[in-house]
Protein backbone atom coordinates (compact mmCIF):
# COMPACT_ATOMS: atom_id res chain seq x y z
CA UNK A 1 0.00 0.00 0.00
CA UNK A 2 1.38 3.34 -0.86
CA UNK A 3 1.81 6.36 1.83
CA UNK A 4 -1.48 6.71 3.95
CA UNK A 5 -2.28 10.23 3.62
CA UNK A 6 -5.19 10.14 6.55
CA UNK A 7 -6.23 7.40 9.09
CA UNK A 8 -9.83 7.81 9.53
CA UNK A 9 -11.20 5.52 13.19
CA UNK A 10 -14.62 4.41 12.71
CA UNK A 11 -15.94 2.44 15.33
CA UNK A 12 -14.11 -0.89 15.37
CA UNK A 13 -12.13 -0.16 11.72
CA UNK A 14 -9.57 2.15 11.00
CA UNK A 15 -10.02 3.63 7.19
CA UNK A 16 -6.31 3.98 5.55
CA UNK A 17 -6.08 6.43 2.51
CA UNK A 18 -3.62 7.56 0.21
CA UNK A 19 -3.73 9.40 -3.06
CA UNK A 20 -5.35 6.22 -4.90
CA UNK A 21 -7.73 4.48 -2.66
CA UNK A 22 -8.86 4.01 1.07
CA UNK A 23 -8.93 0.43 2.84
CA UNK A 24 -11.04 -0.48 5.64
CA UNK A 25 -8.74 -2.58 8.53
CA UNK A 26 -10.24 -3.97 10.98
CA UNK A 27 -8.75 -6.79 13.71
CA UNK A 28 -9.81 -10.14 12.75
CA UNK A 29 -12.21 -12.26 15.03
CA UNK A 30 -12.95 -15.23 12.96
CA UNK A 31 -12.25 -16.90 9.11
CA UNK A 32 -14.17 -14.54 7.28
CA UNK A 33 -12.49 -16.14 4.00
CA UNK A 34 -13.81 -19.23 4.94
CA UNK A 35 -17.67 -17.88 5.55
CA UNK A 36 -17.29 -15.29 2.38
CA UNK A 37 -16.36 -18.44 0.25
CA UNK A 38 -19.05 -20.82 1.79
CA UNK A 39 -21.48 -17.52 0.84
CA UNK A 40 -20.49 -17.79 -2.68
CA UNK A 41 -20.39 -21.47 -2.78
CA UNK A 42 -24.87 -20.37 -2.09
CA UNK A 43 -25.31 -17.53 -4.68
CA UNK A 44 -24.86 -15.11 -1.67
CA UNK A 45 -21.69 -12.40 -2.55
CA UNK A 46 -23.41 -9.44 -0.80
CA UNK A 47 -20.60 -9.18 1.39
CA UNK A 48 -17.32 -6.76 1.28
CA UNK A 49 -14.22 -7.67 -1.21
CA UNK A 50 -11.27 -9.15 1.47
CA UNK A 51 -7.91 -7.75 0.47
CA UNK A 52 -5.95 -9.40 2.61
CA UNK A 53 -6.36 -11.46 5.94
CA UNK A 54 -3.17 -12.06 8.42
CA UNK A 55 -3.33 -13.74 11.66
CA UNK A 56 -4.79 -10.83 13.36
CA UNK A 57 -5.72 -8.19 11.09
CA UNK A 58 -8.58 -8.38 7.85
CA UNK A 59 -8.15 -5.70 5.08
CA UNK A 60 -11.35 -4.94 2.77
CA UNK A 61 -12.15 -2.61 0.12
CA UNK A 62 -13.91 0.42 1.07
CA UNK A 63 -17.07 1.26 -0.68
CA UNK A 64 -18.48 4.93 -0.72
CA UNK A 65 -22.30 4.63 -0.02
CA UNK A 66 -23.62 6.63 -3.58
CA UNK A 67 -27.11 6.03 -1.57
CA UNK A 68 -27.48 7.29 1.64
CA UNK A 69 -30.33 6.58 3.36
CA UNK A 70 -32.79 9.01 4.19
CA UNK A 71 -35.35 9.87 7.04
CA UNK A 72 -38.06 9.76 4.24
CA UNK A 73 -37.07 6.95 3.16
CA UNK A 74 -39.02 4.52 5.48
CA UNK A 75 -40.35 2.25 3.13
CA UNK A 76 -36.74 1.24 1.44
CA UNK A 77 -36.68 -2.81 1.28
CA UNK A 78 -33.25 -3.50 -0.26
CA UNK A 79 -31.52 -4.23 2.49
CA UNK A 80 -34.37 -6.32 4.64
CA UNK A 81 -34.73 -8.58 0.81
CA UNK A 82 -31.11 -9.04 0.99
CA UNK A 83 -31.34 -10.04 4.65
CA UNK A 84 -33.73 -13.07 3.32
CA UNK A 85 -31.65 -13.73 0.20
CA UNK A 86 -29.15 -14.49 3.17
CA UNK A 87 -31.42 -16.84 5.35
CA UNK A 88 -32.92 -17.81 2.09
CA UNK A 89 -29.73 -19.44 0.85
CA UNK A 90 -27.94 -20.73 3.68
CA UNK A 91 -30.81 -22.65 4.97
CA UNK A 92 -30.54 -26.15 6.75
CA UNK A 93 -31.66 -28.19 9.21
CA UNK A 94 -29.72 -29.46 11.87
CA UNK A 95 -30.77 -32.05 14.90
CA UNK A 96 -31.42 -30.20 18.27
CA UNK A 97 -31.94 -32.14 21.50
CA UNK A 98 -35.51 -31.81 23.20
CA UNK A 99 -33.04 -29.94 26.33
CA UNK A 100 -32.20 -27.31 24.05
CA UNK A 101 -35.72 -25.95 23.64
CA UNK A 102 -36.49 -26.75 27.07
CA UNK A 103 -33.61 -24.72 28.66
CA UNK A 104 -34.40 -21.60 26.18
CA UNK A 105 -38.04 -21.97 27.90
CA UNK A 106 -36.80 -21.86 31.38
CA UNK A 107 -34.63 -18.75 30.66
CA UNK A 108 -37.78 -16.64 28.71
CA UNK A 109 -40.01 -17.99 31.73
CA UNK A 110 -38.25 -17.22 34.78
CA UNK A 111 -37.43 -13.45 32.63
CA UNK A 112 -40.96 -13.02 32.61
CA UNK A 113 -41.59 -14.17 36.13
CA UNK A 114 -38.60 -11.67 37.64
CA UNK A 115 -40.01 -8.90 35.70
CA UNK A 116 -43.37 -9.25 36.93
CA UNK A 117 -42.05 -8.93 40.49
CA UNK A 118 -40.09 -6.38 39.22
CA UNK A 119 -42.29 -4.00 37.75
CA UNK A 120 -44.83 -5.31 40.78
CA UNK A 121 -42.36 -4.07 43.45
CA UNK A 122 -42.40 -0.68 41.82
CA UNK A 123 -46.20 -0.02 41.90
CA UNK A 124 -46.05 -0.37 45.15
CA UNK A 125 -43.30 1.69 45.49
CA UNK A 126 -45.04 4.38 43.75
CA UNK A 127 -48.38 3.82 46.11
CA UNK A 128 -46.77 4.64 49.04
CA UNK A 129 -45.04 8.17 47.30
CA UNK A 130 -46.91 10.89 48.55
CA UNK A 131 -45.82 13.00 45.57
CA UNK A 132 -46.05 11.04 42.52
CA UNK A 133 -42.28 12.30 40.44
CA UNK A 134 -42.90 12.57 36.95
CA UNK A 135 -41.40 9.36 35.95
CA UNK A 136 -43.82 7.31 38.62
CA UNK A 137 -46.56 9.05 37.00
CA UNK A 138 -46.01 7.92 33.47
CA UNK A 139 -45.25 4.30 34.73
CA UNK A 140 -48.55 4.08 36.93
CA UNK A 141 -50.60 5.75 34.62
CA UNK A 142 -49.13 2.93 31.99
CA UNK A 143 -48.55 -0.21 33.84
CA UNK A 144 -51.63 -2.04 32.85
CA UNK A 145 -50.05 -2.69 29.62
CA UNK A 146 -46.57 -3.35 30.48
CA UNK A 147 -48.67 -6.06 32.67
CA UNK A 148 -50.53 -7.03 29.74
CA UNK A 149 -47.76 -7.46 27.46
CA UNK A 150 -46.30 -9.71 30.21
CA UNK A 151 -49.19 -11.66 30.58
CA UNK A 152 -48.95 -11.85 26.55
CA UNK A 153 -45.46 -12.98 26.28
CA UNK A 154 -46.53 -15.98 29.02
CA UNK A 155 -48.91 -17.49 27.17
CA UNK A 156 -47.51 -17.12 23.81
CA UNK A 157 -44.09 -18.56 25.26
CA UNK A 158 -46.20 -21.65 26.88
CA UNK A 159 -47.73 -22.18 23.03
CA UNK A 160 -44.33 -21.85 21.87
CA UNK A 161 -43.10 -24.40 23.81
CA UNK A 162 -45.97 -26.61 23.12
CA UNK A 163 -44.70 -26.63 19.51
CA UNK A 164 -41.32 -27.14 20.03
CA UNK A 165 -41.22 -29.59 22.81
CA UNK A 166 -40.83 -32.75 20.77
CA UNK A 167 -39.11 -31.55 17.54
CA UNK A 168 -35.57 -32.92 16.36
CA UNK A 169 -34.90 -30.82 13.99
CA UNK A 170 -34.19 -26.86 13.93
CA UNK A 171 -33.95 -24.56 10.96
CA UNK A 172 -30.50 -22.23 10.90
CA UNK A 173 -28.95 -20.23 8.67
CA UNK A 174 -25.84 -18.06 8.43
CA UNK A 175 -26.34 -15.16 11.11
CA UNK A 176 -24.81 -11.75 9.97
CA UNK A 177 -25.52 -11.14 13.99
CA UNK A 178 -24.79 -7.20 14.01
CA UNK A 179 -28.02 -6.02 11.42
CA UNK A 180 -28.63 -2.48 11.17
CA UNK A 181 -29.40 -0.04 8.49
CA UNK A 182 -25.70 1.59 9.12
CA UNK A 183 -23.95 -1.90 8.17
CA UNK A 184 -25.21 -1.74 4.87
CA UNK A 185 -23.97 0.02 1.72
CA UNK A 186 -27.01 0.59 -0.19
CA UNK A 187 -25.22 1.50 -3.53
CA UNK A 188 -23.40 -1.99 -3.96
CA UNK A 189 -25.85 -3.82 -2.15
CA UNK A 190 -23.50 -5.15 -0.03
CA UNK A 191 -23.57 -5.96 4.09
CA UNK A 192 -20.44 -5.13 6.23
CA UNK A 193 -19.12 -5.94 9.41
CA UNK A 194 -19.68 -9.89 9.54
CA UNK A 195 -17.21 -10.11 12.57
CA UNK A 196 -20.60 -11.63 15.03
CA UNK A 197 -21.43 -13.92 12.38
CA UNK A 198 -22.63 -17.35 13.73
CA UNK A 199 -25.13 -20.52 12.38
CA UNK A 200 -29.23 -20.00 14.43
CA UNK A 201 -32.25 -19.36 14.03
CA UNK A 202 -32.60 -16.43 11.17
CA UNK A 203 -35.11 -14.73 13.59
CA UNK A 204 -31.59 -13.39 15.80
CA UNK A 205 -30.87 -11.29 13.01
CA UNK A 206 -34.37 -9.60 12.37
CA UNK A 207 -34.52 -9.35 15.71
CA UNK A 208 -31.67 -7.34 16.25
CA UNK A 209 -32.35 -5.13 13.59
CA UNK A 210 -35.62 -4.26 14.77
CA UNK A 211 -34.11 -3.61 18.49
CA UNK A 212 -31.39 -1.07 16.65
CA UNK A 213 -34.05 0.65 13.90
CA UNK A 214 -37.26 -0.24 15.33
CA UNK A 215 -37.94 3.79 15.59
CA UNK A 216 -36.44 4.91 12.27
CA UNK A 217 -37.72 2.57 9.84
CA UNK A 218 -41.36 1.16 8.76
CA UNK A 219 -41.44 -2.49 10.11
CA UNK A 220 -44.42 -3.46 8.83
CA UNK A 221 -43.37 -3.31 5.35
CA UNK A 222 -40.02 -4.44 5.82
CA UNK A 223 -40.96 -7.61 7.57
CA UNK A 224 -43.86 -8.15 5.24
CA UNK A 225 -41.20 -7.82 2.67
CA UNK A 226 -39.04 -10.12 4.55
CA UNK A 227 -41.42 -13.08 4.53
CA UNK A 228 -42.61 -12.91 1.23
CA UNK A 229 -38.57 -14.18 0.41
CA UNK A 230 -37.97 -16.29 3.54
CA UNK A 231 -41.12 -17.57 5.07
CA UNK A 232 -41.27 -17.97 9.06
CA UNK A 233 -42.32 -20.60 10.74
CA UNK A 234 -45.17 -20.96 13.65
CA UNK A 235 -42.73 -21.26 16.37
CA UNK A 236 -40.29 -18.89 14.95
CA UNK A 237 -43.20 -15.68 14.75
CA UNK A 238 -44.42 -16.76 18.23
CA UNK A 239 -39.99 -16.59 19.25
CA UNK A 240 -39.75 -13.70 17.66
CA UNK A 241 -42.97 -11.77 18.65
CA UNK A 242 -41.80 -13.08 22.35
CA UNK A 243 -38.15 -11.65 22.45
CA UNK A 244 -39.16 -8.10 20.95
CA UNK A 245 -41.82 -8.11 23.22
CA UNK A 246 -39.93 -8.40 26.52
CA UNK A 247 -39.70 -5.28 28.30
CA UNK A 248 -36.42 -3.68 29.88
CA UNK A 249 -35.52 -2.47 33.61
CA UNK A 250 -35.89 1.17 34.27
CA UNK A 251 -32.32 2.25 35.46
CA UNK A 252 -33.15 3.48 39.31
CA UNK A 253 -29.92 5.45 40.47
CA UNK A 254 -30.43 8.37 38.04
CA UNK A 255 -31.61 11.86 37.37
CA UNK A 256 -35.17 12.33 37.26
CA UNK A 257 -34.97 13.68 33.63
CA UNK A 258 -33.31 10.69 32.32
CA UNK A 259 -35.60 8.30 34.12
CA UNK A 260 -38.47 10.20 32.32
CA UNK A 261 -36.20 9.89 28.99
CA UNK A 262 -35.69 6.13 29.87
CA UNK A 263 -39.45 5.51 30.89
CA UNK A 264 -41.05 7.22 27.79
CA UNK A 265 -38.71 5.12 25.43
CA UNK A 266 -39.92 1.84 27.21
CA UNK A 267 -43.76 2.72 26.54
CA UNK A 268 -43.00 4.20 23.14
CA UNK A 269 -40.98 0.84 22.07
CA UNK A 270 -44.09 -0.89 23.92
CA UNK A 271 -46.73 0.87 22.24
CA UNK A 272 -45.28 0.00 18.77
CA UNK A 273 -44.07 -3.20 18.91
CA UNK A 274 -47.90 -4.06 19.89
CA UNK A 275 -48.56 -2.22 16.78
CA UNK A 276 -46.71 -4.53 14.66
CA UNK A 277 -47.86 -7.57 16.24
CA UNK A 278 -51.42 -6.61 15.69
CA UNK A 279 -50.69 -5.79 12.24
CA UNK A 280 -50.16 -9.36 11.29
CA UNK A 281 -47.19 -8.51 9.21
CA UNK A 282 -46.28 -12.45 9.00
CA UNK A 283 -49.77 -13.46 7.75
Amino acid sequence: MKKINKIIIRGKAKIYENDEEKIVVKTKRKNLNSLFDYLNTRDFNNYPKIIEETKDEIKYRYYEDTLPFYEDDLNDTTFIKTVADLHYKTTFYKNVSKKKYKEIYNTLIDNVDYLKDYYNNIIKKIDGEVYMSPSSYLLARNFSIINSNLIYIEKELNAWYKLVSEKTKERVTIVHNNLKNENFIRGDNIIISWDNYLVDTPILDIYKFYKSDYKKLNFTELLKTYNETFKLTEEEIKLFYIMISMPKKIEENTKEYDKVKEVSEMLDYTYRTNELIKSGVFN
